[in-house]
Parts: C-alpha cells; sequence; structure tokens
C-alpha cells in the first residue's frame, strides 16, 4: 500500500468525521433536501409525468436544482480551514502531497454531505418502484445519482472550495447560491443575461435526465438553440457529464494553486522572520 494512497484514506476518515460533527453541514442541507422531498412529490413537473422511470427523473432533476446546492454552501470553508497561517507548514510535514491531502479533504466531506441526497433518491426511486411494479424507476435512480447529482455535487464542492480560498466564506457561500441558480435555472428568454442554462455546460443535469432517465424534454435545452444547446440524446448528454467533470477538475486545480500559493508565501515570510 504506497504512502498517497494511505494519506488519502486518512485524510477521507479524518474530513468525514469532522464534517459530520459540523452544524453547518446539516442546517443548510436537510432543509434544502426536505424541500426538494417536498416539490418532488407535489409538483406537477414530477407526478404529472406518466412513465415511472421519467417520474424519478424529474424528482432527480428537483433534488439536484434545491439539494445539491446545499453542499456548496456546507463545504466552502473545508479548504480555507486547511490554509490559515501555521497549519499549512505543520500539514506539509504528513505523508503525501498536497494535492493528495486536497483529495482527501474533498472525499471525505463530499462523502458524508452526499449521503442524505443519496438517500433521498433512493428511496423516492424504491416508493416508484412499489407504485409502478416495475424495476425501472429504481434503476433510472441509481443512475441519477451517477451520471445527475454526483457529478454536479462534484462540481459545486469543488467550486464552493475555490471560492472560500479567495475570500470571506461567508461571501463565498453566498455567490454560490447565486452561481448554482444562475447556471442551472436563470432562463435568458426571461432575463436577457447569458447562462449556461439550458446548454451542455449547465451542471443541472438536464441531458443526462431526458436522454438516460426519460425525463420531460423540456429539463435539457430549454427550448434554446445552438451549438451549446444541441437536442437530448445519448450524445448532448455524454457531453454534458464530460463538461461538468472538466469543469470540477478545473476548479480543484484552482484551489490547489491557490493553496500551494499561500503555503509558500507563508513559508517565506517565515524564513525572513527567522
Amino acid at each position: 500500500m504506497t504512502v498517497a494512497w494511505c494519506a488519502v484514506r486518512g485524510s477521507v476518515r479524518y474530513e468525514a468525521r469532522m464534517a459530520a460533527r459540523g452544524r453547518v453541514l446539516w442546517l443548510s442541507l436537510l432543509p434544502l433536501s426536505g424541500l426538494a422531498v417536498l416539490l418532488a412529490l407535489s409538483s406537477p413537473a414530477v407526478t404529472g409525468v406518466a412513465d415511472a422511470a421519467g417520474r424519478v427523473g424529474a424528482a432527480v432533476i428537483v433534488v439536484n436544482t434545491f439539494a445539491v446546492v446545499g453542499i456548496g454552501v456546507a463545504l466552502a470553508g473545508r479548504l480555507n480551514q486547511h490554509s490559515r497561517p501555521g497549519l499549512i507548514e505543520v500539514l506539509d510535514t504528513t505523508p503525501g502531497g498536497r494535492t493528495t491531502r486536497l483529495t482527501g479533504v474533498l472525499a471525505g466531506a463530499l462523502a458524508v454531505a452526499f449521503a442524505p441526497i443519496l438517500v433521498v433518491v433512493v428511496l423516492f426511486g424504491a416508493v416508484v418502484c412499489l407504485q409502478s411494479g416495475s424495476a425501472a424507476p429504481l434503476a433510472a435512480a441509481a443512475l441519477g445519482v451517477v451520471t445527475v447529482l454526483a457529478p454536479a455535487a462534484l462540481a459545486i464542492t469543488t467550486f464552493a472550495g475555490f471560492l472560500g480560498l479567495l475570500m470571506p466564506v461567508a461571501l463565498a457561500r453566498v455567490l454560490v447560491v447565486a452561481t448554482w441558480f444562475w447556471a442551472t435555472q436563470l432562463n435568458p428568454s426571461i432575463v436577457p443575461i447569458p447562462t449556461p442554462t439550458g446548454t451542455v455546460l449547465s451542471p443541472l443535469g438536464g441531458y443526462q435526465a431526458v436522454a438516460w432517465l426519460g425525463a420531460p424534454d423540456i429539463w435539457a435545452d430549454r427550448a434554446r438553440v445552438g451549438m451549446l444547446s444541441p437536442p437530448p440524446d445519448s450524445g448532448s448528454a455524454l457531453l454534458n457529464l464530460a463538461l461538468v467533470l472538466a469543469c470540477a477538475a478545473v476548479f480543484f486545480l484552482g484551489a490547489r494553486l491557490v493553496m500551494a500559493w499561500r503555503a509558500d508565501g507563508h513559508g517565506m515570510r517565515n524564513g525572513a522572520d527567522r
């Protein structure tokens, strides 16, 4: 077993425990998850879908819209806590590099934050499965977790962590919420502002939900046309998924660079002081 793997595993376990003990996580995530459940059970956009698997697909979009943003709010300060003066030098003496530690920090915190959302979607799929007498809704729930919710949660976690390194955490949380709804719900046909909503750049996962889960077509391109808003099919769904993951990688790299700059800056100042 390599040193890097041991370092990642240790970081994941530690960060998972710390995230589970944090009040901000549960105060932000549980109410939003409850709101998503309420909307999924009562909204005609979900209950009006005749196909059972498509009903789960629409519910996945609702959960992604209102619950996943809570992950970003809760975890915006996780990386900032690891870049405080004095702590950086201590962490640099531990096994594993900075990238390894950063991976463990995000993975551990995200695993805990994502658990309630996973439970909500799987339970919803199980209920629809029992109502319809078909296994398709449960399969749609599992596929929605993997292709819609998990990539979106990864993207918002890395984005929130990156913002939390650049500005006060409270401001980062506000910007995370504003950016999330700008990228997933703001329709430029209503408000004339450029937005990824309705394109393959949106982390909403509408293309995957329509192409693979049977959700209504409106969740994908939002009636937009153009190169970034192709018709929903397996190709555009794969492209949407790849672009969301690429954005997560960019935010991760940005956070890594900021943390390295902070660490090197503290090290230079401490050397000058000595």
